[in-house]
């Protein structure tokens, strides 16, 4: 079921229902609080947090200065016109992304598509747009979070695999290096660890940054060793130490490039790298387990 329709999605519609129902019997129109039940649920807490706030103040501002235009003239082409500006300033000056939401509900009101007194509207505005933004962030954080700190480790683990295969390549003939999943991978590998910084206030879940953090320079550093190597034209041969080593490391292999130790100096330098720092990858990725 999650494949089909995603967590995220399943969260949504469940707050959706919640928030209509509470709202049934709380204000006079479900739409406002349900949209801002979908706006605010968001990958993380943090940005569901965001999101809501967002939307609360914009319901705020386009209400503020349409109730008090509108205590000055209502209807009127110039204010606005006048009023819109304001909007949009005070959108810009609290830096916020609702604008839309600022703009519908200043119209709403100044331009009198209500069916209440100015005041009494606003303050409904407020308070259903309020409702759905609590109840997205109740279930959000109650409800299936997504483990980033495991998801992050996970990535870790594809992209060695990934490593291990291109390595295998360069010693036999070269042909076969697929760096552009390495480089996807890794920047999954940083996304997912950007969500894992957002949520770390919110969740219990204990994390070890550090080992993110160690493992995530190492796979860049092996990702521009392997790059390096694959730069290189001429016809390339091994160390020994580097045989030994990916003998060890491949236990099945026997067809390795040629063996000199006299020859392709570069190439065995960064072959040697990435063989350190593959076993230290494995290392690290081993003490998470």
């Amino acid at each position: 079921m999650n494949k089909f329709i995603g967590m995220r999605t399943l969260k949504t519609g469940i707050a959706v229902v919640l928030t209509c129902i509470l709202t049934g019997f709380a204000v006079d129109n479900m739409f406002y609080a349900a949209t801002a039940c979908v706006v605010t649920m968001q990958d993380t807490i943090k940005t569901s947090f965001k999101m809501g706030s967002q939307r609360v103040l914009g319901t705020l501002v386009g209400g503020l200065v349409g109730f008090l235009l509108f205590l000055v003239m209502p209807q009127n082409p110039i204010l606005c016109g006048i009023g819109i500006m304001i909007v949009i300033k005070l959108c810009e000056f609290f830096k916020l992304s609702s604008l839309v939401v600022s703009s519908v509900t200043f119209f709403s009101l100044y331009l009198g598509y209500i069916n209440s007194e100015p005041l009494t509207y606003s303050l409904q505005r407020i308070f259903d747009t309020s409702i759905g933004v609590i109840m997205g962030l109740i279930i959000n954080y109650v409800m299936a979070r997504p483990n980033y700190y495991n998801n992050t480790m996970n990535e870790f683990t594809t992209i060695k695999k990934l490593f291990k295969e291109n390595v295998r390549s360069i010693v036999v003939d070269k042909d076969n290096l697929d760096l552009k999943s390495i480089e996807v991978k890794i920047k999954n590998s940083e996304q997912i660890y950007s969500k894992l910084m957002d949520e770390i206030n919110y969740s219990k879940e204990k994390c070890d940054l550090d080992i993110i953090d160690k493992s995530l320079h190492l796979c860049r550093q092996i990702y521009f060793h392997i790059k390096s190597i694959e730069l290189l034209e001429k016809e390339l041969f091994l160390t020994k130490e580097n045989h030994n080593q990916l003998k060890k490391l491949y236990k099945d292999e026997e067809k390795f490039i040629k063996i000199n130790d006299d020859e392709s100096p570069v190439f065995n330098f960064h072959l040697s790298k990435v063989l350190e720092k593959m076993k230290v990858l494995d290392e690290l990725i081993e003490l998470n387990n």
